[in-house]
């Protein structure tokens, strides 16, 4: 009886520990990993960093953007040594956007480029929007928009009334990071 006891636990150990983790990887910790490798530019942006144009704007943009907790910012520029890295990593981003926790909202092709945006969590309460752009002559650009219950309609229409804080030393770096891949 004890044995059977004994089997019985470790059966639902293994069980309850096979459930608990999950195999797929995910775009967080592709994003935490990339950061540790130097061809990856990344950048991540508080939402303290969004700051409205004007100050009267109407509640429901008010509203909005309090729905962001922060942004961030991932990138892999294309250049002579790297091209193995790019196609590969391309290939993994791909692969995790695959996964049907994924809701693609849009997909465009530009020829050598191509944009997708994709969310996580229900239509109407998302909590993180994904946008992926490659260029195969550039290089990529992951954009993670991390908060809670982001409605896209609301969000596009926040974009309209939107600046950014000028004085921000994480925006400086990425306003020269970004003019630097041409």
């Amino acid at each position: 009886m004890k044995n059977f006891i004994k089997i019985s636990g470790l059966v639902i150990a293994v069980v309850l520990l096979t459930i608990a983790c999950d195999t797929n990887p995910s775009l967080q910790k592709y994003y935490v990993d990339s950061k540790e490798n130097s061809e990856f530019i990344s950048i991540d942006l508080p939402s303290s960093i969004l700051q409205l144009k004007e100050t009267e704007v109407s509640d429901d943009v008010k509203n909005t953007l309090e729905t962001i907790k922060k942004v961030n910012f991932l990138a892999l520029q294309l250049n002579e040594t790297n091209s193995d890295l790019y196609t590969s990593e391309k290939a993994k981003v791909k692969a995790i956007l695959k996964n049907p926790k994924y809701k693609q909202l849009v997909r465009m092709n530009m020829g050598k480029s191509n944009v997708t945006v994709n969310y996580l969590g229900e239509e109407e309460a998302i909590d993180e929007v994904v946008i992926f752009g490659a260029d195969n002559e550039k290089g990529f650009a992951i954009v993670r928009v991390i908060g809670e219950n982001m409605n896209p309609g609301a969000i596009l229409k926040l974009t309209q009334n939107i600046k950014m804080d000028d004085d921000s030393a994480q925006l400086k770096q990425l306003g020269s990071l970004l003019s630097s891949i041409k």
